[in-house]
């Protein structure tokens, strides 16, 4: 009885060294994976790690968090809604009355610029004021209507209110931050045209 209890005991020990023997002795998968395509993977990888790095250095120095943001909550909050207020206006002046309203759309475009100047300052407060690569390409001798410079302010509004920078104001991505800035610089930008052409027809 003993011999047989014991036999057992040997091929149950047996059978599992030689499933863990055979498990060890199989070959991983990633080791038959093409060299190619492990060096096309680590290639996508670390271009990946490059654009990455470009992004947060742009962030740095074109679209640094003010890192004392707490306190710009109120100042933010106001210039955030006096913003869209503002452009709201404008557009009622544009297209609501017999006439357009000339005074309106210069003096609300001058309070969007105002707002949008201290939202740059007290959001990115030592933020780089150059252009970016993407803004030099656009066409600076463009005619632009007042209608054309109303519906491109509205956009970049449209663009700037609906940013996830708003979500969550104290953890915010790079890319976000950078197209906040860019959107901001784009309502100054617009607003100053605007301003300038509406006085012209008054």
């Amino acid at each position: 009885m003993k011999k047989i209890i014991l036999l057992g005991v040997l091929m149950v020990a047996s059978a599992a060294f030689s499933n863990v023997f055979g498990q060890v002795g199989k070959p991983d998968v990633a080791d038959n994976a093409n060299p190619q395509d492990n060096n096309i993977k680590m290639r996508s990888v670390e271009m990946e790690r490059v654009k990455r790095e470009e992004i947060r250095a742009e962030a740095a120095s074109y679209a640094p968090i003010n890192t004392k943001i707490e306190a710009k909550f109120p100042e933010i909050k106001e210039d955030f809604e006096g913003i869209q207020v503002s452009q709201s206006a404008i557009i009622a002046a544009y297209t609501v009355g017999k006439t357009i309203d000339y005074a309106v759309i210069e003096a609300k475009a001058d309070e969007i610029n105002k707002k949008a100047k201290r939202l740059d300052a007290n959001l990115f407060p030592s933020a780089v004021t150059e252009k970016r690569k993407e803004e030099k390409k656009e066409k600076e001798q463009k005619t632009e209507t007042i209608k054309d410079l109303i519906v491109e302010l509205d956009n970049a509004v449209g663009s700037f209110v609906s940013s996830k920078i708003f979500a969550n104001i104290r953890v915010i991505e790079p890319e976000v931050a950078i197209q906040a800035r860019a959107d901001l610089l784009k309502i100054r930008n617009l607003t100053e045209k605007l301003s300038a052409e509406a006085k012209k027809m008054q």
